[in-house]
């Protein structure tokens, strides 16, 4: 456990949150759940900055314990679970809501990733969140450029994990381009110095496969250009510390000090025989293929220095949950973007978000539709407003199409999970009901994404004549499964078509073992 760290990041503080003086000190947990190591702080907000109070890091190597077959065998899987009971402890008191655990590559591509996150949620006590690579980069991002100094310098971005590598281009906060690769320091290990044996002809071949592997990317990003370029990981952190101990580069990573550090690695022969300077026993295993991922990037990207950043993802993940909790949640954002870019109504997607709130604030209770680590109104609120995203590919079928393009898409801020319940939503909040987009969730969650979805269907159903008022109808639920909507001023007899779509609505839920009246 490390120090007490005062982090500086003017662009975040108590006032632009809005954060009250009651909330002053009160912790944030972010915890990085990577193929190589798992990652831990605990920060608090005092004075308007962020000042970490503990750290803890485990190297797992889950990567490491992938078979052939995709499966995490049981000795990786079981040493993960030991690492997170460990963790857990530490998190104990903090409030859920102030907690984020996020998994990474081996995660999402792990074929029992499934039964190893159920185990992990017992042993942690949180729900661990699985995100995209181009997840990963913004929040990588995010955590680097806020601890860097304010500055119009277009920065690069660089993180090296144990099964993807992260690039990033942009300015301050904001991001402009993320592209996350199928390579990292314990895959192109695996891959190429499986025997511990390291020689110039493995080398060599592990630099031209990480090539090969960023080429399609190396324009984009070159045009782009950038000012600066930093190294987030603890790979680039070693190797950076490495070519200075042994004095091959001065003021950061360089390509003619790598390969410095690769020679000597070649003339040692063998890992176990590796004595460098600088080099810690815990990066041992791993800095072959990490070299190679750094060497390859610095020639395909031109890159004369590389400087290193003591942050990396975890970080962004604090700093994400406080703008979640006060200030502009990035999923709001892409809600908007792909409202936009599917050219949504966006009044009809308003009107019928209006009426969903208000049956959610009716049912919630009953349906006990609230939960420490997913907020079902939320998801409620952004499924009204794309369920009709598919309209822009083709009137037929649109509602699949708007579920796919939510599960397919990489929106910033949303997890798997939160994308995959929208994906749910919006599949089946018209038409027949589709059972089989539930197969995947337990029992529990998924009995709340059907309540979900009768509350999304209703509000669908009301506005279907596309009239752009406030409708409040009461909404009475007796035995959780019999709903009745009764409806002020006579409105059912001034709105014939919603009328009959709520005959038609009555007989798809009783599909569904509900009973719907209305008057």
């Amino acid at each position: 456990m490390n120090q007490e760290t005062l982090l500086q990041y003017p662009a975040i503080n108590s006032q632009s949150l809005g954060i009250d003086d009651s909330e002053e000190n009160a912790l944030y947990a972010a915890i990085d759940l990577g193929s190589n190591s798992f990652h831990m702080i605990i920060a608090r907000q005092t004075h308007g900055q962020m000042q970490v109070i503990d750290k803890h890091k485990e190297m797992v190597r889950l990567r490491s314990g992938l078979d052939k077959s995709g499966y995490l065998s049981e000795e990786a899987f079981a040493s993960g679970i030991a690492c997170l009971e460990r963790f857990g402890q530490r998190i104990k008191g903090i409030p859920h809501q102030n907690i984020r655990a996020v998994g990474t590559n081996t995660l999402r591509n792990a074929k029992n990733s499934r039964q190893f996150l159920n185990a992990a949620r017992e042993a942690l006590g949180i729900g661990i969140q699985i995100i995209s690579g181009q997840e990963e980069a913004r929040l990588i991002y995010l955590g680097v450029s806020l601890g860097l100094p304010k500055s119009d310098e277009q920065r690069l971005v660089m993180d090296i994990g144990g099964g993807s590598t992260e690039y990033i281009i942009g300015q301050r906060n904001r991001y402009q381009h993320l592209t996350s690769t199928e390579m990292g320091c314990v895959s192109i290990t695996q891959a190429h110095f499986a025997n511990n044996k390291i020689t110039a002809e493995a080398m060599q071949k592990a630099i031209d496969r990480c090539r090969q592997v960023l080429r399609p990317h190396r324009n984009k990003l070159i045009a782009l250009s950038w000012d600066n370029a930093i190294g987030a990981s603890g790979t680039i952190k070693s190797i950076g510390q490495i070519l200075e101990q042994n004095q091959w580069s001065e003021g950061g990573i360089t390509l003619d000090g790598m390969l410095q550090l690769k020679q000597a690695l070649i003339e040692s022969g063998e890992l176990d025989e590796l004595k460098i300077s600088g080099l810690k026993d815990e990066r041992r295993p791993v800095i072959s293929g990490g070299l190679a991922v750094l060497i390859a990037t610095f020639m395909e990207l031109n890159i004369d220095v590389m400087h290193v950043s003591p942050n990396a993802l975890r970080e962004g993940l604090v700093f994400d949950t406080l703008g979640r909790l006060y200030a502009e949640d990035v999923r709001d954002v892409s809600v908007q973007a792909m409202q936009k870019w599917m050219k949504v109504d966006s009044k009809q997607a308003d009107a019928v978000a209006a009426t969903a709130r208000h049956l959610f604030k009716q049912a919630h209770n009953c349906w006990e539709l609230h939960s420490e680590e997913i907020n079902y109104r939320q998801l409620l609120d952004w499924a009204c407003r794309l369920h009709e995203c598919g309209i822009a590919i083709s009137y037929k079928r649109y509602r699949q199409h708007s579920a796919y393009l939510v599960a397919q898409s990489d929106m910033a801020g949303f997890d798997q999970q939160e994308k995959q319940i929208l994906s749910a939503l919006l599949l089946n909040h018209r038409g027949k009901f589709i059972s089989s987009a539930l197969d995947d969730f337990d029992k529990e969650q998924a009995q709340k994404i059907r309540y979900l979805t009768v509350l999304l269907r209703l509000a669908v159903r009301i506005h279907r004549g596309r009239d752009l008022e406030q409708i409040k109808p009461e909404l009475l639920i007796k035995k959780e499964t019999n709903l009745c909507l009764i409806f002020a001023d006579n409105w059912l007899d001034q709105h014939p078509l919603s009328q009959m779509d709520l005959k038609v609505e009555a007989k798809r839920l009783a599909q569904i073992n509900f009973n719907l009246e209305f008057k």
